[in-house]
C-alpha cells in the first residue's frame, strides 16, 4: 500500500528536480523502489541498431581523418597528424552521444555530449559537442557507434533517424567524429601541431629582425 506521507515527500522532491530540468512529474514512470528519481525513457536510449548507417559513419571516418591531415587545406598540421588521428581511432571501442537532462527536456543547458569507452577500458565522459537538444524541437538523434580498428562495426540510434532521409543524419555523424578527435586533441596538441613558441623563440626572432 502506498504511504502518502511518502509519496508526497517523493512528489516535492520530483517536483524541484521537474522545475530545473524540465520534465514532469509521473510517478507511473518511476520503476518500483527507485525513490522518486527519474529514469531515462525510450528516447534516451540508443539501442535501436541500424546497420545502414555504418557504411555512411565510415565514410565521415575517413572525411575526419583527411580534415586532420597536413594539407594545403587544412594548414598548421604536422605531418604526422594523419597518421595519429588513425592511431588514435583504433584505440576507441565506442562512441556514444547523450543529452545532459534527458532529449525531452526544456532546460537552456541541455548540452549534447560524448562518452567515449577506449579499449583499454578507460573512458572519456562529459565531452562537450558544442550543441543543445531542446524538447521543444522534438527531441534529437542520439547514437552509439561500437568501434573496430578505427571503423564503425554496429551503430545503435535512439530512433530519431528514422524520422527524416538518411542524409539529414550526416552533419550529426560527422559532429560526433569530429568532436571524439578534438578531444584527443585537446589531451595531445603535440600530435597534431608544432610546439608552441616559447618566449626564447619569440626574443630569438626579435634578435633577427633588422
Amino acid at each position: 500500500m502506498l504511504n502518502p506521507s511518502k509519496h508526497n515527500h517523493e512528489k516535492r522532491n520530483f517536483n524541484l528536480l521537474a522545475a530545473y530540468c524540465g520534465c514532469s512529474y509521473r510517478p507511473d514512470l518511476l520503476p518500483a523502489g527507485s525513490g522518486g528519481i527519474p529514469q531515462k525513457s525510450r528516447p534516451d536510449i540508443p539501442d535501436l541498431e541500424n546497420n545502414r548507417i555504418v557504411r555512411m559513419f565510415n565514410a565521415q571516418i575517413d572525411r575526419q581523418i583527411q580534415n586532420h591531415t597536413q594539407s594545403v587545406m587544412n594548414p598548421g598540421y604536422i605531418p604526422e597528424s594523419r597518421q595519429n588521428t588513425i592511431l588514435y581511432l583504433q584505440t576507441i571501442q565506442s562512441i556514444e552521444s547523450y543529452t545532459r537532462y534527458g532529449v525531452g527536456s526544456i532546460h537552456p543547458r541541455n548540452y549534447l555530449e560524448l562518452r567515449i569507452m577506449f579499449h583499454d577500458h578507460t573512458v572519456a565522459d562529459h565531452v562537450y559537442m558544442g550543441h543543445s537538444c531542446s524538447g521543444y524541437t522534438g527531441g534529437c538523434l542520439l547514437m552509439k557507434a561500437e568501434m573496430k580498428n578505427g571503423q564503425a562495426t554496429r551503430i545503435f540510434t535512439n530512433g530519431q533517424d528514422k524520422k527524416g532521409s538518411p542524409e539529414w543524419i550526416i552533419p550529426s555523424l560527422d559532429l560526433m567524429i569530429e568532436k571524439a578527435i578534438s578531444y584527443n586533441i585537446g589531451r595531445h596538441p603535440d600530435r597534431y601541431f608544432p610546439p608552441r613558441k616559447t618566449q626564447k623563440d619569440f626574443d630569438r626572432e626579435w634578435e633577427k629582425q633588422k
